[in-house]
């Protein structure tokens, strides 16, 4: 027979009836009732300066892009709790964990308190024979959600985007370089921690400026061939380079509690601690661990936004005419 504790406005199940728990779905069978949080993305009437979700393609994130990275200061989101503050492993490495599936994909899972070691529930089931709250183990069902810190803009890496072109004679020489450039994006993590392109692209193709200026590149190629003529002087050589105005949107993984549950002592029981936040889902994060996505900034007509500059060397004289 098996318990019902209520802890913290959350009803908490014992082992027994957890372990019996068929494997979960959203609304479906096993999962206690979930009550209604004020404070979900979802629902942002009950919120207050709620930022723009990346990844939600109804909802386009409509994100101000200034100079530099954005600032973060506090939570990403009101209510959001700093985990990693109470907790003596990597919060920002089981973040990574936690959100690897992209936004508002349910994931459930058991974290070690000690460690931050994060298994999925069949792999935590082959390893401790059920899914239940053993030792340091806690077990835990949720979903990601991916604030928008902000975006900003900042010169790329400059790149030689015409053959090398040489004046071997003694006067000057007009000729025509073939500019060649095609856009790029990326992405990547302030830990390290990967990211799949499926989930990254989820995030940022849907996550836009408010600027009319100008838009970005992600997920799109765009390619330019075109001729540029060149004064070339005697005995020199000419080439173009090329450097890119790259966009960066950055995002902060939240992690929102479905439920959780914990062989409870002491100190997880304190008034401060995340476990027992209060009434509705808590929402979890890691200060510092975000994911940016850079790609290249482009025009009005869609070209790359490039600063084309022209690069020239002197020739020894031997090898000029």
């Amino acid at each position: 027979m098996s318990a019902v504790v209520a802890l913290g406005g959350q009803v908490s199940m014992g082992p027994a009836a957890y372990a019996q728990d068929p494997e979960w779905t959203p609304g479906h069978g096993g999962q206690p009732p979930r009550p209604v949080s004020g404070a979900t993305p979802e629902h942002p009437a009950h919120q207050t300066n709620m930022p723009p979700m990346a990844g939600m393609p109804e909802h386009p994130a409509l994100v101000d892009v200034g100079d530099a990275p954005p600032k973060q200061e506090g939570a990403p989101f009101p209510g959001a709790i700093d985990f990693g503050a109470q907790e003596p492993f990597d919060a920002a490495g089981l973040m990574g964990d936690l959100c690897q599936r992209g936004p508002g994909r349910p994931i459930q899972g058991a974290f070690n308190n000690l460690t931050g070691d994060f298994l999925t529930r069949p792999a935590f089931v082959r390893e401790h024979g059920n899914f239940a709250p053993q030792g340091p183990w806690e077990i835990l069902r949720g979903q990601c959600h991916f604030p928008v810190l902000g975006g900003w803009d900042h010169p790329g890496v400059t790149r030689r985007i015409t053959a090398v072109h040489q004046n071997l004679g003694t006067g000057d020489d007009y000729y025509e370089l073939t500019i060649t450039w095609a856009t790029a994006f990326d992405s990547s993590t302030s830990t390290g921690f990967s990211f799949s392109k499926t989930v990254t692209d989820e995030l940022f193709s849907t996550t836009k400026s408010r600027s009319r200026d100008h838009s970005w590149a992600w997920g799109v190629g765009h390619e330019i061939n075109r001729l540029r003529a060149m004064l070339i002087e005697p005995c020199t050589e000419v080439w173009l380079d090329a450097t890119p105005i790259e966009r960066t949107f950055r995002v902060q993984p939240v992690f929102e509690v479905f439920d959780h549950r914990f062989e409870r002592n002491e100190e997880r029981m304190s008034e401060d601690n995340w476990r027992v936040a209060g009434p509705g889902h808590p929402f979890i994060f890691a200060p510092g661990f975000h994911i940016d996505g850079t790609a290249d900034r482009l025009l009005w007509d869609s070209t790359p936004d490039l600063i084309i500059s022209k690069r020239q060397r002197n020739l020894d004289d031997k090898l000029c005419a």
